[in-house]
């Protein structure tokens, strides 16, 4: 049975009308998200390949250009149809997209746009969440930390786990490792989903900083288990390279880079790679490997940040090591003219001309003692601040000391407080440097340098009682028995606080006993040792230290009496230890130097 109900011809054409308004305003999102997603696509694509590769940055140049186009799509939604329910969409799609192009103000403006006009919009979580990503991006970092303090307690677990895993970056990038690690931890408990890759990542990253090298080395590997995308997948294996640098395990380091030169989905990364190899052979001290390497590695990538940094790299040997200034020269333009735009062709430019200005320098000051000496004032600091070559700086500023003094000349006080500069700042020897500013102030008591000196001398009677008042601090901690966690900390900040105190050498010492007694780690022994040696080479600490890292005593101390102190407790030790073995003990305890 048919109706005779008729629908006006009026209604349907405005029911049509409205459908196709909604559908017009849907697709105009719909393709603005098509092109998001597809720049999203594209920008993961150029994350997970060698940064400085070709192919990268047009990929970059590509994901760009695709979110401006999706920003626009979107911009329609807002100007044409404001009053549809895909304005908030479009609004959080238009942030985020420029949060990745880097436009972290407009971005903002987007965000706080949702938050302002859709209080109830099912999207404000997220968008709280990118509104503190933007604005750690934009270092505000303070205002951030409430904004994703919030979305980490909401009810949205889409979005919790990212915002405490960011709360825990942010601990991070301030320093605050131990921090860092614990937030770090807490979220692992919670188990969120896919963000394990990324938090132990952050934990062996803070871990590393605090020089917690095996527990660093344990929670990258966690990383590698994860299966990774690409860039962290290489990134990761570069760190743990790192780590066993630092401990000197440098055939480790090799077999690290070698697995990485097998994994297929890392061949962008292999002219770096390479490059780093090279590095650990000249640390091994077989430069004629390093040296086929990097030409291996100029012939296959002509004209790349690669070739221009295996050319940079071997013009740096051939002026540090070989003292060719010739070939260095040849090989600095070779690197300039390989990739003048990148940091080994800029790098390489500006040694070659500080070595054109070198060879001026040495000409004028080979003219004659009163004609040369200024010049030979340039040449010493080209050497100390340009080319950081300490030795050929003292020796250049001693014979020019000899010279102004001969003369009478007034630059004659400026030679001998330069000198005591370098013993006291880079050569950490208080001895000669206080010897010399005396002398300086002996000879010329009413020169501006020697009211200079007077104060490095009272500075560093200053430094010396913080520093004293620092480490009895960690030796009273010491002699009370805790746990040794408790007073490395503060032996570890005290040479970094305290360089040039005569108790810097000695605290790096009683740490790296700490490692081989206390915690039956020689790896990290080594370290500190190493690190003493590096820094203090002039001290008896640095004599006691070079012994240890020559001969077996690392692994000799790591399994003899555990009980014997390093330095300044109470005696407390039982009267059989201490008579066992008192020779070693006293000759490498820093307490009885």
């Amino acid at each position: 049975m048919k109706s005779d109900r008729k629908i006006p011809l009026s209604c349907i054409v405005l029911l049509a009308g409205a459908l196709v308004s909604g559908c017009v305003y849907y697709n105009t999102f719909y393709n603005a998200r098509k092109q998001f997603q597809e720049a999203d696509r594209k920008r993961e694509e150029a994350e997970n390949v060698a940064a400085t590769s070709r192919t990268s940055r047009q990929r970059v140049l590509r994901y760009r250009d695709i979110y401006w186009r999706a920003i626009r799509k979107a911009s329609i939604v807002l100007d044409r149809h404001p009053d549809s329910k895909w304005v908030d969409d479009s609004l959080l799609l238009i942030g985020k997209a420029f949060y990745w192009l880097g436009s972290y103000r407009d971005a903002l403006l987007k965000f706080q746009e949702l938050q302002d006009n859709f209080p109830e919009s099912l999207l404000l979580t997220e968008a709280l969440y990118w509104k503190g990503l933007s604005l750690w991006a934009a270092g505000r970092a303070e205002e951030a930390r409430p904004v994703l303090a919030d979305v980490g307690e909401s009810a949205d677990l889409k979005f919790t786990g990212k915002a405490r895993l960011a709360l825990a970056e942010l601990e991070a990038e301030a320093g605050e490792y131990a921090a860092a690690i614990n937030a770090y931890q807490k979220l692992l408990e919670a188990r969120p989903r896919g963000l394990a890759t990324k938090i132990w990542a952050g934990i062996g990253s803070a871990r590393f900083h605090l020089e917690q090298y095996e527990d660093a080395l344990l929670a990258f590997r966690r990383v590698l288990k994860s299966k990774p995308k690409n860039k962290i997948n290489y990134e990761t294996r570069l760190q743990i390279g790192s780590i066993l640098e630092r401990q000197g395990k440098l055939d480790e380091v090799l077999a690290t880079y070698n697995r990485i030169l097998k994994i297929k989905s890392l061949r962008s990364y292999e002219p770096e790679v390479h490059l780093k190899r090279a590095n650990v052979y000249q640390l091994m001290g077989k430069q004629e490997v390093a040296d086929e390497i990097y030409h291996v590695v100029i012939e296959q990538n002509p004209k790349t940040e690669y070739s221009a940094e295996a050319y940079y790299r071997l013009a740096m040997v051939a002026q540090t090591s070989q003292r060719d200034m010739e070939k260095a020269k040849e090989l600095f333009a070779s690197a300039r003219k390989e990739k003048p735009g990148s940091d080994a062709g800029r790098a390489a430019r500006d040694r070659e001309k500080d070595l054109g200005k070198l060879e001026r320098y040495q000409k004028a000051a080979a003219k004659g003692k009163k004609k040369g000496l200024r010049a030979l004032f340039n040449v010493a600091e080209m050497y100390l601040f340009n080319f950081s070559e300490t030795d050929s700086a003292l020796a250049t500023y001693r014979r020019a000391y000899e010279i102004a003094d001969s003369l009478d000349s007034e630059l004659a006080p400026k030679a001998l407080y330069a000198i005591g500069l370098i013993f006291a700042d880079s050569l950490k020897n208080r001895e000669a440097a206080e010897k010399t500013f005396r002398n300086l102030i002996d000879r010329y008591p009413v020169n501006p340098y020697a009211v200079g000196a007077r104060q490095r001398l009272s500075q560093a009677l200053e430094d010396d009682a913080r520093a004293e008042a620092r480490f009895r601090e960690a030796e009273t901690l010491m002699a009370g028995g805790v746990n040794p966690s408790g007073y490395l900390d503060i032996l570890r900040q005290l040479p970094s606080d305290h360089p040039n105190s005569p108790l810097a050498a000695r605290a790096l010492y009683t740490i790296a006993w700490t490692h081989a007694n206390r915690l039956d780690n020689p790896d990290s022994a080594r370290v500190y040792y190493q690190k003493l040696v590096d820094g203090y080479p002039l001290t008896e600490f640095a004599e006691l230290a070079s012994k240890s890292l020559k001969g077996d005593f690392l692994t000799v101390i790591a399994q003899s009496d555990p009980d014997a102190e390093p330095a300044g407790r109470n005696d407390n030790s039982k009267p059989a230890d201490r008579r066992n073995d008192k020779r070693r003990r006293d000759s490498h305890n820093p307490d009885k130097n």
